[in-house]
């Protein structure tokens, strides 16, 4: 039955012959991604795991290679990404233990085990960069890219997944779990169903209600810059005489996917992200950002206060369970940073770190990153980080089309929220497909110049800025 999750290959392949990468990347790609769960895996002998995702990104990456990546300009961008994909083999390599005894290796390596580790690596991470940075800003022969039909594909999947998952919310139970029981009976996956306030937080497809609520954050943001950019999609009223759009119902339901996974993180993440694009609206852009930075200053202040005061007691004294998962957060940063100095060059590796006991979860991307991948992984994780940011601050700073101005707001906001939910979460399945993804699609931007007149440059600016407020 695990044969099955090579049929998004299968399907990939057709399309590519018969159309193209970008049709494939819309209609084969990212309905697999955001519909079909990536923790069921076909493993055969020798061969890295694949999942649907996985099966599905291979021929787009074999396409990419036949064609010799045409028009790809390598940058300081491509080699943090793919040093960070490396980062992983190496970490895992240089730390990994023989599976017999449980002693270290003489060498100190596991060449097999590392070298697994970056195919994975170059499957979900390095050509689903490329995806992002070579076609969904690549005009066709007629001069149309694909972005508003991959942001308006992303916002329906997702208004899918949002209305199938009601019926967890209100019965706490995962319907991709029970069909994929009932499809790969032999895997075992620990997902277990939370309770939140008397409701099931919704996980999707995606494994957690976290993970969930920062590919919710994402298709909220786009589905946002859509209904500004496109005034006719969606526009079409579904019921003769009643005020029901399908762009307001997408929408709606992302909205309420957002709302159903219950997870603080991912909202704090969009207030943070409305926060920003009230400020781009109101005032100039240098003015804006210095407004920002001085208020996340002050929520910092706050948050840690108030954090500090909700957290400072034993695990076992916590009222609540949401107190046990903030004390738990705390206490990983001591408990985890000493291993952090004990090897900051490659880490432990992501399947052979110690485990705290207590804590064998680290659910801190930053900390895990430095744990499992030393300083190194992080510091290029955080290269990426901040060089997508300083990207979209550069090209900010030319005048464009409207489109393009609000395109590189909704990215800002994107960044946002993930950076923040970050702190809180580890960066999984999809959530690192659809990071990547998204880091590549900011690199690929290049809008065209616009001329303005000196005159009315600051008005055009400002009503740039109704992105999402």
């Amino acid at each position: 039955m695990s044969l099955i999750i090579l049929l998004p290959a299968i399907a990939c392949w057709a399309v590519i012959a018969k159309w193209s990468t970008r049709r494939a990347l819309l209609d084969v790609y990212l309905p697999v991604l955001l519909l079909l769960p990536q923790y069921y895996i076909l493993r055969a002998p020798h061969l890295p795991p694949i999942t649907f995702a996985d099966a599905a990104i291979l021929p787009l990456g074999l396409a990419f290679l036949a064609n010799g990546m045409r028009g790809w300009r390598m940058g300081w961008m491509d080699v943090c990404v793919l040093g960070f994909a490396a980062s992983q083999g190496i970490s895992e390599g240089l730390s990994a233990v023989l599976q017999g005894g449980g002693s270290p290796n003489p060498l100190g390596t596991n060449l097999a085990n590392g070298a697994l580790m970056f195919i994975n690596g170059l499957m979900a991470i390095v050509i689903p960069y490329i995806a992002g940075k070579l076609l969904i800003e690549r005009p066709d022969a007629s001069g149309t890219t694909l972005r508003r039909k991959f942001a308006g594909r992303f916002a329906m999947l997702l208004a899918i997944v949002s209305v199938i998952s009601i019926h967890d919310f209100i019965t706490g139970r995962n319907t991709w779990l029970a069909i994929g029981g009932f499809l790969f009976p032999t895997q075992f996956v620990f997902w277990p169903p939370q309770m939140r306030w008397g409701f099931g937080r919704i996980a999707g497809p995606f494994g957690h209600a976290i993970l969930a609520g920062m590919v919710f954050l994402m298709g909220f943001c786009y589905c946002l810059w859509l209904s500004r950019v496109e005034p006719h999609w969606g526009g079409r009223k579904l019921i003769h005489g009643m005020p029901f759009t399908l762009r307001g119902l997408v929408l709606a339901a992302v909205s309420l996917g957002l709302f159903m996974t219950q997870s603080r993180g991912p909202w704090m993440g969009v207030g943070l992200a409305l926060v920003f694009a009230l400020l781009t609206r109101k005032f100039p852009l240098a003015k804006a950002g210095m407004l920002f930075l001085l208020f996340m200053a002050c929520f910092s202040v706050v948050a840690y206060y108030v954090g500090d005061k909700y957290t400072d007691r034993d695990l076992s004294q916590a009222d609540n369970e949401e107190q046990q998962n903030a004390i738990y957060r705390r206490e990983l940063i001591p408990h985890y940073v000493p291993l952090v100095l004990q090897r900051p060059a490659f880490g432990w590796g992501l399947t052979t770190f110690p485990k705290i006991a207590g804590q064998t979860s680290i659910d801190n991307e930053y900390l895990l990153l430095a744990v499992t991948q030393g300083l190194p992984g992080l510091g290029l994780f955080l290269a990426i980080l901040f060089g997508s940011a300083g990207r979209l601050f550069k090209l900010l700073g030319r005048p464009m089309a409207r489109q393009d101005r609000l395109l590189i707001f909704a990215h800002m906001a994107v960044l946002i929220g993930l950076m923040t939910t970050l702190s809180t979460v580890y960066m999984g399945e999809q959530v690192m497909v659809l990071f990547f993804l998204f880091a590549g699609w900011v690199q690929g931007m290049n809008p065209a110049f616009v001329r303005v007149s000196a005159g009315n440059r600051f008005v055009s600016q400002g009503e740039f800025r109704r992105v999402m407020a």
